[in-house]
């Protein structure tokens, strides 16, 4: 056998698996995305001055909270029990779909139509798994 034939027969095919990823690690991915996403267009658009600094009052009752939010929901997006998880995730992203589309009609900038954009994206993809969430 020459060296080529040998190389060729030694050579396997290598066939990846794919596992399938439970819906609660899909829903907390999402949910870690969207505040990562949220926490960067903040950033930006302190750091470009297009937005001022909000109020104490609207910080403490609306930012605030909304953060806190997202953070529980990476976590009980884990531990909860499905049912009421299942739930939870569609109408937290139907609220946050508000907020965003808040933010995209002020938007100023061609990068906060797309970080709008995004974020929509995630919202209606969590409410996709949350719907699609598998039954026994």
């Amino acid at each position: 056998m020459t060296p080529k034939e040998k190389m060729k027969a030694n050579k396997t095919i290598t066939i990846l698996e794919d596992q399938k990823i439970n819906v609660r690690i899909i829903l907390s991915g999402l949910w870690v995305s969207h505040f990562l996403l949220w926490t960067f267009g903040d950033m930006a658009s302190l750091l470009q001055e297009i937005s001022k600094p909000v109020a104490n009052e609207l910080l403490l009752f609306v930012a605030v909270p909304l953060a806190v939010i997202q953070v529980l929901m990476v976590f009980f997006s884990l531990t909860g029990k499905p049912k009421i998880m299942r739930w939870i995730n569609i109408g937290l992203a139907l609220v946050f779909i508000v907020f965003n589309i808040i933010f995209l009609i002020d938007a100023h900038a061609g990068w906060e139509y797309l970080l709008g954009a995004a974020y929509l994206l995630l919202n209606v993809l969590i409410i996709w798994y949350a719907v699609k969430w598998p039954k026994k």
